[in-house]
């Protein structure tokens, strides 16, 4: 019964990333990141490059944070965005398998 409520939560975690990276911009903000991966790009280089408007941009960036897609990290007065590899990597290892 214990494996079946954590395979469950795992599901719904999987399901809540994929629903994140479901929303145009967020795609957006990670291909961008994945372009400029491993070490990733300020808030503010994110922002023109996509042309988006600082509080939108914020909001994208924290529901990415939250289900772990990327990570911020501060920088004396910039806070460097980049993605978190693995979690991708996991999503795909998902969909794969019961497969091949």
């Amino acid at each position: 019964m214990e494996f079946q409520l954590s395979a469950q939560s795992s599901v719904e975690s999987i399901a809540a990333t994929f629903a994140a990276l479901g929303q145009p911009t967020r795609l957006r903000i990670v291909r961008l990141l994945l372009s400029a991966h491993p070490k990733g790009l300020p808030a503010g280089e994110i922002q023109q490059e996509l042309d988006i408007a600082a509080p939108t941009l914020s909001h994208h960036l924290d529901k990415l944070r939250q289900v772990g897609v990327i990570t911020a990290e501060k920088d004396r007065q910039w806070i460097w965005y980049s993605v978190q590899s693995e979690t991708l990597k996991s999503l795909i290892d998902f969909l794969y398998e019961e497969c091949c």
